[in-house]
């Protein structure tokens, strides 16, 4: 469950806001109307920190999916395209 206080009645309750926290509630807190922070339980910010890297996994692997349909497209071989990213990355340096 999302509950949604002020920073004003966050600061004398806070003791009993982390007990909620710990059952599974999400504590928006908010500072003159305006959304401005999220109280979680440790374990729901380790399991979203583990889909966020999820997520940017797939991403990285859709983007190398894609490079790799384009090269096959334009017969560029694996090892062209390779070479080409070590040459770009050797640029930066």
């Amino acid at each position: 469950m999302e509950k949604i206080i002020g920073v004003d009645q966050l600061r004398p309750r806070l003791g009993e806001y982390l007990e909620e926290i710990e059952k599974g509630d999400v504590i928006v807190i908010t500072y003159r109307s305006a959304p401005k922070g999220v109280i979680m339980s440790y374990k729901q910010y380790e399991q979203l920190k583990k889909v966020q890297e999820k997520v940017k996994m797939m991403e990285l692997k859709t983007m190398l999916e894609e490079v790799r349909e384009k090269a096959a497209n334009y017969e560029i071989s694996e090892e062209e395209v390779l070479k080409e990213i070590e040459d770009v990355r050797k640029c930066g340096r």
